[in-house]
């Protein structure tokens, strides 16, 4: 067996006084020992820092409390919502010989609410025997629906037994299970998105 050469015996004696320095600190260091005197500045960072090692109450009293830093601009104003009235009640524009039932109710109407929701109300006759399909009044663009939607609403032959439909193209055309509107039909039932 070859003898080591002078370098590598010289190597070899630096490493193990290196390690057995560091294990001596290690070993003989008594607990809370080092303090902020024997590190330098800056020598602790975040990365250096086990997660959740530090609590709120291991910070100092003026960074548990935090400070509020200064106010930043207003942003842009939002957009109308409920806070915004809907529009007035505007006349329903009715068809044939539908008209407004009277006697203290309130008149066939119709609006429409900042979010675009359509509301009808009012209770209205025909005064005749009008069939199935009879269009009551037509909605102006703006007030239609994009599909056709059905409606229960109450009548003086089935109390809630009729139906209004309307349709995309404004028309509410009076539905029911009987042939005839004999008296008169409410409209308040009804409200929907126009898209």
């Amino acid at each position: 067996m070859r003898r080591p050469s002078f370098p590598t015996v010289i190597s070899l004696i630096a490493l193990f006084v290196a390690l057995g320095g560091t294990s001596y600190a290690v070993i003989k260091l008594p607990a809370k020992s080092v303090g902020n005197r024997e590190l330098k500045s800056n020598a602790v960072t975040s990365s250096k820092i086990r997660p959740r090692a530090i609590s709120r109450s291991d910070l100092a009293p003026s960074a548990r409390a935090g400070t509020r830093g200064p106010r930043g601009p207003a942003g842009p104003g939002g957009t109308p919502g409920d806070a915004v009235a809907p529009e007035a009640w505007k006349s329903l524009p009715f068809q044939g010989a539908w008209r407004n039932y009277g006697a203290g109710y309130a008149p066939g109407a119709y609006r429409k609410d900042a979010r675009g929701y359509v509301y009808l109300r009012g209770l209205v006759t025909s005064g005749d025997a009008l069939a199935n399909g009879n269009v009551i009044a037509t909605l102006p663009a703006g007030y239609r629906p994009t599909e056709r939607l059905l409606f229960p609403v109450g009548d003086a032959v089935g109390g809630w037994a009729s139906r209004v439909d309307v349709m995309p193209n404004g028309d509410l055309l009076w539905i029911s299970g009987g042939t005839t509107e004999t008296d008169f039909t409410t409209l308040s039932t009804i409200g929907f998105w126009t898209d």
